[in-house]
């Protein structure tokens, strides 16, 4: 038992799982398919999967994190996520984003990808956790739900700003940012070190000196950086909507 009441629920990935699961696949002979799927069945598996996470973490009230339609790191790298242009996403994903703004307290900023929203409400108010599936939750210092073990931890920054620091070298292939060429992830943490030990200064100049290994810039493993920043409260302002492009500490 916790005594955090509000859950921030990555809803793009329950969405895509509802979605993708309701359709079905008809074969009509002769080599013809044809797939379909029912929106009051979304509709009510949707319905279904928020309120189990609800059970499941105990949480009395729910905020619905969506993605928005537009992205502010294509600003920084045009490439960011274009490999997903040309996949097919299931049936209703939009339109089931649309009702549950009607059904939910949903909440999609523009330009912001979900994860975004899950860090500003997350790393804003200290009575909430957020419950999500990506990897990406560890670089935020918030209050985390351990899906495997069923309990909330608090990720420190320390250890938040550890695995930024190990995004922006290896990068995400899912999101075609590409990190610093040739490390991957037991290289980056062998590197790094374990995470905790190091302030955030250390970890960028060891980034840094990683990317020039390679005949890259600082500037270079900036622009990783910042499509691998997680957005917290203090990188966005919510009356203009601007997002704060982070950067990097200044030397000791």
């Amino acid at each position: 038992m916790h005594n955090l009441q509000t859950v921030l629920i990555d809803a793009d990935i329950t969405a895509y799982q509802v979605c993708a699961t309701a359709e079905v696949e008809v074969d009509w002979g002769d080599d013809v398919w044809t797939l379909h799927s029912d929106f009051k069945d979304v509709k009510r598996e949707f319905k279904t999967a928020i309120e189990s996470i609800m059970d499941t973490t105990e949480a009395s009230h729910a905020i619905l994190a969506f993605t928005s339609p537009d992205n502010f790191r294509k600003t920084i790298l045009p490439t960011y996520k274009e490999n997903r242009a040309k996949v097919r996403r299931p049936m209703h994903l939009a339109r089931l984003r649309d009702w549950a703004k009607d059904e939910f307290n949903v909440h999609i900023y523009p330009s912001l990808e979900g994860d975004d929203v899950l860090g500003i409400l997350s790393t804003k108010d200290p009575d909430t956790f957020v419950y999500s599936a990506d990897k990406d939750m560890r670089t935020l210092p918030a209050n985390l739900w351990a899906q495997d073990d069923g309990f909330v931890y608090q990720n420190d920054e320390r250890i938040a700003d550890w695995y930024f620091m190990m995004q922006t070298l290896t990068g995400d292939p899912t999101d075609n940012y590409k990190g610093c060429p040739s490390i991957g992830p037991k290289r980056a943490q062998d590197l790094l070190g374990e995470p905790g030990l190091r302030s955030l200064e250390e970890l960028w100049s060891i980034v840094v000196g990683a990317f020039e290994s390679k005949g890259l810039t600082a500037d270079d493993a900036l622009t990783q950086a910042r499509c691998a920043r997680i957005l917290r409260h203090t990188d966005w302002n919510p009356f203009t909507g601007e997002v704060a492009l982070w950067q990097p500490p200044s030397p000791a």
